[in-house]
């Protein structure tokens, strides 16, 4: 070998060593899971639906205060609209162009219809793991299981609250410390404090008993009368039995006697609001709002325990903390939803925007701080149930307003209603399927 052609060879041997040496140091010790890697930044895309200025500043200010915690992670927020058609129509998009969220704030209606897509982490494994796992309200945990798996971490509970007029109580003879506990109590207060006019026209409803899109307003009381509306193991719809009948023929015969016909999903248009109902099932949104409108109603408002007839049920709505399956950073997905599962974060979210505290640890501080309100609210965040979690709950949500409909306003008898109703679901869920 000339002197030229050693030259060469030494120089090619050492830059050969010099780029192992830049691949190794560059390598580092990542660790199995991606965004492992502490020298390099990782960023979580986190969406969620958009309600409102100071919903949309808690999340904002949340995602930064996580950021300043863990400098390696940064979080990209994405306010989505609130509707859940629009939502989906997000979602679907996302998929096709492989730029799914980390983190969702999803609707209790997606554990059904997204999980059963299989786009949604099992959380499992990390919840039994975490070491606050026993201090989450179980409903919060119940919420998010679908098909054994748990998919979805209860964070944002919305019971709707059997809310009363004192002032109306008083008027009528009733003791308003005392409030309905059941079906028997509720509709005999409710009778005694309907107001009809001169030709027997109701002009102050007794309760709230709505017409249209009733369903997170009836199916309380199917299961509290024993129903379990769907079997979600078999994803088979039952409400055509006796409980569900009862329900709907006592509810049925409550609209035709102290109630003044609304649309359930217009919670602003409820008689109660405008002064023309004693008592109605009002989320906590609602009741924070005709506060804020009306501030004398402030001490006039009262707040009644969750009914029981068979068994103790109320309506509770839930947003749930979800990690896609096709993310790159789940452990730091999780970690995310660690912190927003943080006492701090939790009191935060309270303060900012009155969602009630799933953490057993909060209850008291929770509770001392609006009494009146809370100490119902923590019952109603217990014993609360959201809707049916299937695949096909949007499906199921026509048949059985159709129903409802039909039995309050005579067409049909609950029984002949509900199996029709129950008849029809499953002669399109074949077609589906």
């Amino acid at each position: 070998m000339n002197m030229k052609m050693k030259r060469k060879w030494i120089f090619l041997t050492l830059l050969t060593a010099m780029l192992g040496a830049v691949i190794t140091a560059c390598s580092g010790s990542a660790g199995s899971g991606a965004g492992s890697n502490a020298s390099e930044s990782v960023t979580l895309h986190f969406w969620f639906p958009g309600e409102g200025s100071a919903n949309e500043q808690y999340f904002t200010d949340a995602a930064k205060a996580f950021e300043a915690e863990h400098p390696d992670i940064k979080v990209q927020t994405t306010i989505l609209p609130p509707g859940a058609g629009d939502i989906d129509t997000k979602l679907n998009a996302a998929k096709l162009s492989g730029t799914y969220p980390d983190v969702f704030s999803a609707y209790l209606i997606f554990m059904g219809t997204r999980g059963a897509l299989d786009e949604f982490l099992p959380l499992d494994d990390r919840i039994d793991a975490w070491e606050d796992k026993d201090d989450i309200s179980e409903s919060a945990l119940a919420m998010g299981r679908y098909k054994g798996k748990t998919v979805g971490l209860g964070y944002f509970a919305a019971p709707e609250i059997l809310t009363y007029r004192k002032d109306y109580f008083q008027e009528a003879g009733l003791d308003p410390k005392k409030p309905p506990t059941d079906w028997e109590e509720l509709a005999a207060y409710a009778e005694r404090l309907t107001v009809k006019d001169a030709n027997g026209k109701i002009v102050r409803a007794g309760l709230d008993v709505p017409l249209n899109n009733a369903s997170s307003f009836f199916e309380s009381f199917m299961r509290q009368n024993g129903s379990p509306i769907i079997d979600e193991a078999k994803e088979v719809p039952v409400f055509a039995d006796e409980p569900s009948v009862e329900a709907f023929r006592y509810l049925a015969d409550l609209y035709n006697k102290v109630a003044i016909p609304y649309n359930y999903e217009k919670k602003d248009t409820a008689p109660f609001v405008s002064g023309n109902s004693a008592m109605s099932f009002l989320t906590n949104s609602t009741i924070s709002n005709m506060i804020k409108n009306h501030p004398e109603l402030k001490d006039q408002l009262g707040y009644a325990p969750v009914l029981e007839q068979k068994e103790k049920y109320a309506f509770t709505g839930y947003r749930l903390f979800t990690i896609g399956k096709t993310s790159k950073h789940p452990e730091e997905a999780w970690k995310f939803i660690e912190f927003m599962m943080s006492k701090e974060q939790m009191w935060k979210r309270y303060e900012a925007l009155q969602i009630p505290v799933v953490r057993k640890s909060l209850e008291q501080r929770f509770i001392e701080d609006r009494p009146e309100i809370n100490a119902v609210l923590v019952d109603y965040v217990k014993y609360g149930k959201g809707k049916p979690i299937t695949p096909f709950t949007s499906t199921y949500n026509k048949y059985i307003h159709q129903a409802y409909e039909e039995t309050l306003t005579g067409a049909k008898s609950p029984e002949q209603a509900l199996k029709d109703a129950q008849d029809g679901l499953v002669k399109e869920l074949e077609t589906i399927r």
